[in-house]
């Protein structure tokens, strides 16, 4: 990093877990999550320049739709900056399946924004302005382990000491957030003990029949092959699988270096996005 440049790994996530507890009067729903960043991740680039410009290898278009505009427009808007930046997004993750890569990439502006400009905002206080973008933007600043509370806006960070890989696989559909709950029935979804989820990973037990997810229910009416996929998955003798966010990703936990190729080969001839990567507990 110099003065006037900057360039960050902008690592996506799985949620371990999602308990959605209740719908708020403003629209947005309470949860309580277990999130994990994973070595999976966009690269944004972002240096001081003379005049704005903005590349994407994705045509992703550089407007109210991009949530790295919208964060950077943000901060200007907080700090009455005059700089302009010359932008390079390289997009990994896959959009529309719950990994977080648009709200990563966000986070990402604003570290990058925060450094260069010399703002001196903490973690929480990033997180708070990014709130106002997306959910799951004060997770992706921290890209620690957490437990995720609220609107996703209460993001209590924990050690985790046992290392993980994990199996992600999308369908070729994804799932658009906002539709997964508007069509979410709480008194039919599934509702996961987090407090269990977390004692099992902080303490290294087993997570046989703690996972879960309660958008799931809204997965099955929109993606059903998400369903699918954890069948199969079980049927090969895996237990800790379950689709991350509001999908259509699924992840399968994996001890580290577990052979799984059997498992990889026969999603990789059924699906588009099939990786193995790891779960990052720094």
């Amino acid at each position: 990093m110099n003065d006037r440049y900057m360039i960050e790994k902008a690592y996506g996530k799985i949620n371990i877990s999602i308990d959605v507890i209740s719908k708020r009067e403003d629209g947005y729903h309470n949860m309580d999550m277990i999130m994990v960043p994973v070595d999976l991740y966009d690269v944004i680039d972002i240096e001081i320049a003379e005049k704005e410009s903005y590349w994407c290898n994705d045509d992703l278009p550089y407007d109210e739709s991009n949530i790295v505009y919208r964060c950077i427009e943000l901060l200007r808007k907080e700090f009455n900056f005059k700089e302009q930046f010359a932008i390079k997004i390289t997009k990994i993750i896959p959009q529309e399946a719950g990994l977080a890569g648009g709200s990563a990439d966000g986070a990402a502006a604003l570290r990058i924004v925060n450094q260069l400009l010399n703002l001196n905002l903490d973690n929480k206080q990033l997180g708070c302005l990014g709130k106002k973008i997306g959910a799951d933007i004060p997770f992706c600043v921290y890209q620690k382990p957490a437990r995720v509370r609220g609107i996703g806006d209460i993001v209590e960070p924990f050690n985790l000491d046992v290392n993980y890989d994990v199996l992600l696989i999308k369908p070729e559909q994804g799932v658009d957030t906002k539709t997964a709950f508007e069509i979410l029935d709480l008194e039919k979804c599934l509702h996961p003990n987090i407090d269990k989820v977390k004692y099992a990973l902080v303490n290294k037990k087993s997570l046989k029949d703690l996972l879960g997810n309660s958008l799931l229910y809204s997965a099955e009416k929109l993606v059903p092959e998400v369903l699918q996929i954890i069948k199969e998955c079980k049927e090969m003798g895996y237990e800790d699988v379950m689709m991350t966010g509001s999908g259509s990703t699924v992840f399968v936990l994996l001890e580290k270096g577990q052979d799984c190729k059997a498992l990889q080969q026969y999603m990789q001839g059924k699906y588009p996005f099939v990786l193995r990567t790891s779960v990052i507990t720094r």
